[in-house]
């Protein structure tokens, strides 16, 4: 609802009665989210790690629903840039922290599903802000966007802190607390508890300490991987394609009405996406984000092409390259990237990894939304698209030969996944970047004993008995 709310800015420059807005102002409030993002993204691990995640969350969401409310009825347009910052600055924290925490509180066969509910919600959100967009004045859609989050803060302390975190700070009652209200009373906590102290240390409660541990190879490697996909990602087009839908339709010569086209824009969002919750547990991370981007490339290839060539009577080519391209990001190309934020982050530097791709997705969005409109000046629609279709085809083979299968693995699992096979015993499976040799434990045989399926000694000899 945040971006979605740069739908009402047309109205509010109407609306002079309190205040007057200039262009300028118009974009500096769509900016400030991404100009936020960059400074508190890097910080919000940090942060993390001495408060706790979920108390971070509780803290970071509990005064949105007056800001919204500020924003609303701010007889100043002062104060409707502070309470769009702050907004903004908790949105930073929202989206560096949540995806490692939701992979810290569920167990591996609900993973995938819980990790897409947050880009499901943010494609609802804006769906939502469009739609009131176009049916409310500016000041009454602001207020109404504070419903959401009245409660918000107090729900989430219904949810228990991350177990990983509280073993870091030694408080393995409360762990174990924690891991039994998530796994319920017929869950294996005990052996769940081991399986997290095996893998988690004091060590790693320290930014320095998380620092430090980015420097092993084993533990950089999947951050890179993880980077290189956000930023290909965002290199391939996703901002222009979502920000200047109307623009690229008008310039293809397609002619549209530009709220139908945001609402539709946001309806294949938001079912896509919906679809991903309900099959990434079925098929599996890595076969569908490498097949949503090659049809996110081929949807921008093809529509390049044609305004490349200036092909006559097919302005509707770009109409049905962008629906396909909404659908197929909708699917895979958005929601996984994120998801891997969760599970493919080793646990000693998974809160500073995921802000560190935070902050880089921030900088490469703000940086090609910056110069979109000149690229087209200079190059021309078609082979902007066309340059955009490349990046996309770039992930493919970086996912299908560097990225291994997260789906239904434990996160102790696909730490062992990128370690050496003298320091791990263990087999990476789906991973012919990494070819490690001992495999005492298969696969099947890792799913029948769960979180007690662990390479430390004590541990094999708990298995066997």
């Amino acid at each position: 609802m945040l971006h979605g709310w740069c739908a009402v800015l047309p109205k509010l420059q109407e609306d002079t009665s309190r205040f007057t807005v200039t262009e300028d102002d118009v974009s500096w409030l769509v900016s400030l989210p991404l100009v936020m993002s960059l400074v508190v993204a890097p910080l919000a691990g940090s942060i993390a790690e001495h408060v706790g995640p979920r108390r971070l969350l509780v803290l970071a969401t509990l005064p949105i629903a007056g800001l919204w409310l500020l924003q609303a009825f701010s007889p100043y347009l002062g104060f409707l840039y502070l309470a769009r910052t702050l907004i903004a600055t908790s949105s930073s924290v929202v989206n560096a922290v949540i995806h490692p925490l939701l992979a810290e509180l569920c167990p591996a066969r609900i993973r995938g599903v819980v990790a897409v509910v947050p880009e499901a919600i943010a494609s609802l959100g804006l769906l939502s802000s469009y739609l009131l967009a176009s049916l409310l004045p500016w000041d009454m859609v602001t207020a109404v966007s504070a419903a959401p989050f009245l409660l918000l803060s107090f729900m989430m302390l219904l949810v228990p802190e991350s177990p990983y975190w509280l073993v870091r700070k030694k408080r393995i009652e409360a762990a174990e607390r924690s891991l039994r209200l998530l796994l319920g009373r017929d869950g294996r906590v005990a052996e769940e508890l081991e399986a997290i102290r095996s893998t988690t240390t004091q060590r790693q409660s320290q930014v320095r300490d998380q620092v430090r541990e980015l420097r092993k190879t084993h533990n950089a490697i999947p951050v890179v991987l993880a980077l290189g996909i956000v930023i290909l990602r965002e290199l391939g087009g996703k901002g222009p394609v979502f920000s200047y839908t109307v623009y690229i339709f008008n310039d293809a010569g397609v002619q549209l009405d530009a709220f139908y086209c945001t609402v539709f824009v946001g309806i294949a969002r938001f079912a896509s996406t919906c679809v991903t919750a309900c099959t990434l547990d079925l098929v599996g991370r890595k076969p569908l984000l490498a097949a949503t981007a090659a049809i996110c490339a081929v949807s921008e290839g093809v529509a390049g092409a044609f305004l490349f060539l200036e092909v006559e009577g097919a302005a509707w080519v770009p109409l049905a390259s962008v629906i396909v391209f909404v659908v197929g990001y909708g699917v895979g190309l958005g929601p996984i990237p994120w998801v891997y934020l969760g599970e493919l982050l080793p646990t000693p530097v998974r809160s500073l990894g995921a802000a560190l791709i935070t902050f880089a997705y921030s900088v490469t969005l703000f940086a090609i939304n910056l110069v979109f409109l000149k690229a087209v000046s200079a190059l021309g629609l078609g082979l902007t698209l066309l340059l955009f279709a490349g990046a996309n085809l770039a992930i493919v083979p970086l996912v299908l030969l560097c990225i291994p299968e997260t789906k239904g693995r434990t996160l102790q699992d696909l730490e062992r996944a990128f370690t050496p096979a003298r320091k791990t015993g263990v087999q990476a499976e789906d991973n012919p970047a990494f070819e490690l040799e001992s495999d005492w434990f298969d696969l099947a045989e890792r799913e029948k004993y769960g979180a007690c399926s662990l390479h430390t000694t004590a541990m094999k000899e708990k298995c066997k008995n």
